[in-house]
């Protein structure tokens, strides 16, 4: 199905590898999505606060920043290997969380699923860069990445179903056996490689480049927390100001996903063609108004939904673009830019989430909505200081 997207100048192991790929990305993201539109209900589990489960969605993304030192490390595996014990160490993490007795162990399970997902998706995006030119990447990352609206329109509805039913451990236990089951599935699928060379050092003249590659850097993280400061704090939002049930919650999920999933595959479409740079800024551009204006209405309920379904599509699409313009800001060594940008992603995500939950605890919906679209706004303008800097077309094929 998602390889009949690709044509014949792409390989054919990369054809017949997209949709097994994809669906362990559907499985893998479930778990890490989970936490966030559920964390009133998880807060009320472990019978502490919306700030606390806050807190610790934090430490778990805290984790991500040592995204540049696992990428050195994981590096010297087999791609492969990289992917599959990704995969059981997201499996370990969303156990560790299901069983937690408190809201410090649920913390731990948290790190452990966030380091994990890091070797996963570095290792999934270095088996597919190996395999394709710069200039098609972009298509073959946003049919991957649609994994990540799946797993919100698919995975963690099915979870929040269980949870409506059972509890929010039983959500987890379901996304533990299907990541154990993709994890095999890949480690007999994927071809064995070689063992990899250690990565050179960026040379000299990439130096200067990459200083101007930190605006983009940075425009990872405030893009990423952004979305962030709405996706901890929806869920509280809607129980709290408009008596949602975790099943109706779940239904506001269904929708949310699928805008998610129309989004993320308009990027496979769209993204090459327009450039990535400006692709990205596009989508942060259309945040903001979005943002403020669900700041002013966010009294009513479906002119708020619809406005956050419109905020976190743009979301999306700018994400995705993002994360392909990453594998050009050190062309000798990709996976090092790909590195640093999933570093400052999770530093925005690790940032905003307590700032954003106790921004709602004291003032209601209508500051994480301000902090969503001001973080839109600074990203732009990271973006638009590094296409000011930059050396080359930071849309062109390096």
């Amino acid at each position: 199905m998602f390889g009949s997207r690709l044509d014949e100048t792409y390989s054919v192991e990369v054809r017949s590898s997209l949709l097994p790929i994809t669906v362990a990305k559907v499985a893998a993201n479930s778990a890490f999505r989970f936490v966030a539109p559920f964390a009133a209900t998880i807060a009320s589990g472990l019978h502490v606060s919306l700030a606390s489960v806050g807190g610790a969605i934090a430490v778990g993304e805290f984790a991500g920043l040592s995204a540049p030192l696992i990428t050195r490390v994981a590096g010297r595996f087999q791609r492969r290997t990289a992917i599959t014990c990704g995969l059981l160490g997201i499996a370990l993490g969303a156990s560790v969380s299901s069983t937690s007795p408190n809201i410090a162990v649920f913390a731990v399970g948290l790190v452990v699923l966030a380091l994990s997902k890091i070797v996963f998706d570095l290792g999934v995006i270095a088996w597919l860069t190996d395999r394709i030119e710069y200039a098609k990447v972009g298509r073959v990352i946003g049919l991957t990445e649609t994994a990540w609206a799946i797993g919100l329109f698919v995975g963690v509805v099915a979870m929040g179903l269980l949870t409506g039913v059972t509890s929010w451990r039983w959500g987890y236990v379901l996304a533990v056996v299907a990541i154990v089951v993709m994890a095999a599935v890949l480690r007999g699928r994927l071809p064995d490689e070689p063992h990899r060379a250690r990565v050179p050092p960026t040379p000299r003249h990439e130096r200067s480049r990459l200083g101007s590659a930190w605006w983009a850097i940075a425009g990872g993280a405030t893009l990423t927390g952004s979305a962030q400061a709405v996706f901890v704090t929806f869920g509280k939002w809607l129980q709290e100001d408009f008596g949602f049930s975790d099943a109706q919650l779940t239904a506001v999920i269904f929708t949310f996903g699928a805008v998610e999933l129309v989004s993320a595959s308009s990027t496979v479409r769209f993204v090459d063609a327009w450039g990535k740079q400006r692709s990205t800024m596009l989508g942060v551009a259309a945040m903001v108004p979005v943002g403020l204006t669900l700041a002013l209405l966010h009294h009513h309920l479906y002119v708020g939904i619809g406005l956050l379904a419109l905020f976190i599509g743009a979301f999306e699409f700018a994400v995705l673009a993002n994360l392909s313009l990453s594998n050009s800001l050190l062309p000798s060594n990709p996976s090092a830019g790909l590195a640093m940008m999933v570093g400052s992603q999770t530093l925005g995500r690790a940032a905003l989430a307590p700032i954003a939950a106790a921004a709602y605890g004291a003032h209601g919906m209508w500051l994480p909505a301000v902090l969503g679209a001001g973080c839109a706004a600074v990203t732009w303008c990271c973006h638009a200081r590094y296409r000011s800097l930059s050396a080359t077309p930071v849309d062109a094929v390096p």
